[in-house]
């Protein structure tokens, strides 16, 4: 049986394309990374896009819907601390909830989620939030009762 060989022409002329089809592929995945790629900015303000209340100290800002015990923490400062909240019941456990993500993210909770965070009605409910070094947090207290102060 005769022997087929290819030609070195050929086999470059392969490699050639795959080299390219390669190529191809990296630019547009990284255009798509580009494209999707979120843009730096101030941290969000998390949905609703409407608020009873908004409390702010370095590093933290606190948001609060009291129509379905929205609560919600957010790190306003890329400065390597955690931003955090305290919410806390003068007849429940409370609970605390900490933004692990770094600057511009969120954590929420709200009814929704059941058990502690369905907040008592027409009660004070107080607010710890820290977002920064020991001493530059804030405290803060409203009466949910589903109306906005």
């Amino acid at each position: 049986m005769p022997r087929i060989t290819t030609s070195p022409t050929t086999k470059r002329s392969r490699r050639a394309h795959r080299v390219v089809g390669g190529l191809f592929g990296a630019a547009a995945l990284a255009a798509l990374s580009a494209i999707a790629a979120p843009t730096a900015s101030a941290a969000p303000d998390p949905v609703p896009t409407t608020w009873d209340h908004r409390y702010i100290a370095s590093g933290v800002t606190v948001y609060v819907k009291e129509n379905g015990d929205v609560i919600s923490v957010c790190d306003s400062a890329a400065n390597g601390y955690s931003a955090w909240v305290d919410v806390a019941e003068p007849y429940g456990p409370g609970y605390q909830m900490t933004v692990t993500g770094g600057y511009g993210s969120c954590v929420t909770r709200s009814a929704g989620n059941g058990g502690v965070y369905d907040l008592q009605e027409n009660v004070q409910i107080g607010l710890s939030f820290i977002g920064a070094a020991a001493g530059t947090g804030g405290y803060k207290t409203f009466i949910n009762d589903n109306r906005v102060t």
